[in-house]
């Protein structure tokens, strides 16, 4: 029962913060991918080395998968093989949270299609890059459907303790407050 936590390129540090701590606080195993083996740079310049890759670690391992926003995902457009993961990982019905503009890279991996979501991304935005479905946009701090826990980017610590409990981790939800 190991949680992945992707690691790309801008990735938001502080939306991890909690969700880090609540994981180690319950003893949960993780670990850190990245999309090669390089140092990845957070959006506030947090270097992190990831302990495996999307191309090396085996999807039937997690049970679980982070993602964090990216302050600008421009970059991660065309990176297929991270699409590819997120779908390898969602087909072994893996819980994935995905906060802020990370629900973006579920919806291009294909992962959002019938799934009630929220998201950090304004209309505007969901339109213009036309992998979202408007019609299952929830307007909320976070939703969780069937195993996909999506949140707005501001509500990070609801994020992290609704993540906790799906999991049905022994944490304290107090902690955060």
């Amino acid at each position: 029962m190991t949680t992945g936590i992707l690691l790309y390129p801008r990735f938001s540090e502080y939306e991890l913060s909690v969700v880090l701590s609540v994981l180690t606080q319950a003893n949960q195993p993780k670990v850190f991918i990245g999309l090669n083996h390089e140092p990845v740079k957070g959006e506030a310049g947090l270097i992190c080395l990831p302990e495996r890759n999307i191309h090396d670690v085996d999807p039937e391992v997690l049970t679980s998968l982070i993602l964090p926003g990216v302050d600008d995902f421009q970059h991660l457009l065309d990176e297929k093989p991270l699409f590819e993961f997120i779908r390898s990982v969602y087909e072994r019905d893996a819980v994935i949270g995905a906060i802020s503009s990370a629900p973006f890279l579920l919806a291009k991996a294909g992962v959002l299609l019938d799934r009630n979501y929220t998201t950090g991304i304004s209309r505007q935005g969901r339109q213009f890059l036309g992998v979202f479905s408007e019609k299952s946009y929830v307007d909320a701090p976070y939703v969780f459907d069937r195993g996909i826990l999506t949140a707005k980017g501001a509500y990070f610590i609801d994020f992290a303790n609704k993540f906790g409990q799906v999991l049905e981790l022994d944490f304290n939800r107090n902690w955060y407050r």
